[in-house]
């Protein structure tokens, strides 16, 4: 059976910019790289470098265009990877984490139908669903694990379906548009697809700890301060693709498979690190200047 990651580009330049990022990530922290493929708008300079192009008829250029893979996976088992996430070790142990899980699967939580805490919330739900769950889902939607099977079909198929009708689900999250997550999770619980426990140590969010991180993709190396643990993804979120961290590693990252010495790589990170170091200053000021005006009011 074939097997291969793939990730989502739709939209504007930035969005193909990170997502090869993402496969450069992984190829250069992983000893024998699989097939990776990317869904895209159009194919062009970005897009040349990955295994697999696939375009879809219709692009969205929303959260939608992940609930439209299944038509375009172009592997037997196909791991989907937030294009906003960057690779610090090898990740190809992902296939064997969700060997034995159901066709569609995540990282994430199986709750209880009285849960308040998932994506969704039963008593939201008309009656009709209520008669098909029999659980909450919580999960992360930064990898999803897909089978091409008719399973995952019909899961993708029915978060489709709740996409239409959003607000009606109260969902949870404070997305800007709406979000894939409480879709995918209302659908896997009527499909009886389980998440299964979140495994740090493959991927955390930067955005939950931001700037408690130690950072080295030069050495594989991805350390959380908060949660005492190395992983092997960080998934930094959209806005902070633009923020020094991410640029930072990406900027090593590029110089690095350009085969540049050692004294060029640590001139680009005493840039950034001076960079760094101006922008906490200006936000230690700001939270100064913002107590004292408080404190006056």
């Amino acid at each position: 059976m074939t097997k291969g990651f793939i990730t989502v580009a739709t939209g504007n330049e930035q969005y193909y910019k990170i997502a090869q990022n993402l496969l450069r990530s992984y190829r250069f922290t992983t000893k024998e790289p699989l097939p990776f493929a990317v869904l895209c708008e159009e194919e062009n300079e970005y897009t040349k470098e990955f295994d697999v192009v696939k375009v879809y008829p219709e692009a969205t250029r929303s959260y939608l265009d992940k609930l439209e893979m299944f038509d375009l996976l172009p592997f037997d088992i196909n791991i989907f990877i937030d294009a906003d996430c960057l690779v610090f070790n090898d990740i190809n142990r992902l296939f064997d984490i969700f060997e034995n899980a159901d066709d569609f699967c995540c990282y994430g939580r199986v709750l209880p139908l009285d849960d308040k805490t998932g994506w969704f919330e039963y008593d939201n739900l008309n009656d009709d669903l209520k008669s098909q769950i029999d659980y909450v889902v919580g999960l992360h939607g930064g990898i999803y694990y897909m089978r091409r099977t008719e399973k995952t079909k019909k899961v993708l198929d029915d978060a489709k379906t709740f996409s239409k009708n959003y607000a009606d689900y109260k969902f949870k999250g404070k997305f800007q548009t709406p979000g894939d997550e409480p879709v995918v999770a209302l659908s896997m619980a009527v499909n009886k697809c389980k998440p299964i426990t979140h495994d740090l140590s493959s991927i955390i969010c930067w955005w939950e700890h931001e700037n408690l991180f130690k950072l080295d993709i030069t050495n594989n190396y991805a350390y959380c301060k908060p949660l005492n643990t190395v992983t092997d993804i960080i998934h930094w979120g959209t806005r902070f693709t633009k923020s020094i961290p991410y640029l930072k590693e990406v900027s090593v990252l590029e110089l690095k498979l350009q085969g540049a010495d050692l004294k060029t790589v640590n001139k680009s990170n005493k840039y950034y690190n001076k960079l760094l170091f101006k922008q906490n200053i200006n936000q230690f000021e700001t939270r100064v200047i913002n107590k004292i005006k408080r404190t006056f009011k």
